[in-house]
């Protein structure tokens, strides 16, 4: 069935067109790149995230890269692509949070019209985006002082058919660990509260941006939206077993001082196996932490210094794992 024009944001978009241009969050000076892709045909609307963590590039490049490669006469259905959310956090060197207000994208929601700009940004991809998603796609990376083995987030605390819909999807992408996420108050958790299927992908880590790590994030998006019969993708290639982590230990520290380790991420630690410990200046030893189980590092601090409250890792547990081939 042939698609028809699609109003959105302020803009018309006509059958088989593309947009792009800047929203403005009710009508804030805070601009946030967008590209609209409306289909010659019918179908799923899938948007595409990125930049919510501002620090956090691969996804970005990704978004940029696609934004010029689709071709709307491909596609049946629509795509939202919203380039980089937290953008004066990415233009001012912010690893993470909104430089006005320290709001963090990834748990500022439900937002608020007349909250801070965090707050009102979230409100405004509620009330405009949230609306129009049949599914939300949501890349991430480890940060600048994070090592990250690449996998992907999918939600166990919304309801059976958002769960199942979501870890289908996740099963489709070519990253190998899947990890069950309790989080609710996100772009992309939040939004599987509200009845929409989403997922968080993360490759790459210490604030760099790779080339394979955006070229796989182009991958992923292209095999999700051939999952939904978005785009027709033909040279599917095997994608290999998939772990999905039904827990997770998240380590946090409890003192404030410098942090040293030898773990990596990916690495296999036994139950008790040393992670690392805190120091003072002086090499005085202020904590030290290790495995709670047999596990497997899915991220993990690696700089100098660390903070009360700071991550030290996310670690799964092996005896929760389960294989699908």
């Amino acid at each position: 069935m042939k698609n028809e024009s699609w109003s959105l944001l302020g803009h018309n978009i006509g059958r088989g067109e593309k947009l792009h241009f800047m929203m403005q969050p009710y009508d804030e000076n805070y601009d946030i790149p967008v590209t609209i892709i409306n289909g010659v045909n019918k179908g799923k609307t899938i948007v595409v995230s990125a930049g919510v963590h501002s620090g956090e590039y691969p996804g970005v490049a990704a978004c940029s890269i696609l934004s010029k490669q689709i071709d709307p006469l491909k596609v049946n259905g629509r795509i939202i692509i919203l380039h980089c959310i937290n953008t004066q956090g990415f233009f001012a060197k912010h690893e993470r949070f909104v430089p006005e207000d320290g709001g963090n994208m990834n748990g500022v929601f439900p937002g608020d019209r007349e909250g801070t700009i965090s707050k009102k940004i979230a409100a405004f991809l509620e009330d405009n985006i949230m609306n129009e998603a049949d599914f939300i796609l949501d890349l991430h990376s480890g940060g600048g002082e994070e090592s990250l083995l690449p996998c992907l987030f999918f939600p166990v605390e919304a309801s059976e058919e958002v769960k199942k819909a979501s870890l289908e999807v996740a099963k489709a992408t070519t990253i190998n660990h899947l990890i069950a996420s309790t989080a609710k108050n996100g772009f992309y958790s939040y939004a599987t509260t509200k009845g929409i299927p989403a997922i968080l992908l993360e490759r790459g880590n210490l604030n760099k941006c790779e080339r394979e790590d955006y070229e796989a994030y182009v991958e992923d998006i292209y095999l999700i939206l051939d999952y939904f019969k978005v785009m027709d993708k033909k040279d599917k290639k095997p994608l290999g077993v998939k772990f999905i982590w039904r827990k997770t230990d998240y380590m946090t520290c409890e003192q404030t001082g410098l942090w040293y380790s030898d773990v990596e991420a990916g690495m296999i630690l036994k139950k008790g196996d040393l992670i690392g410990y805190v120091k003072d200046f002086f090499g005085n030893v202020l904590g030290e932490y290790r495995a709670v189980d047999d596990c497997r590092v899915m991220y993990n601090h690696v700089g100098l210094m660390i903070k009360e409250g700071g991550a030290i890792g996310a670690f799964g547990l092996l005896k929760n794992v389960e294989i699908v081939d």
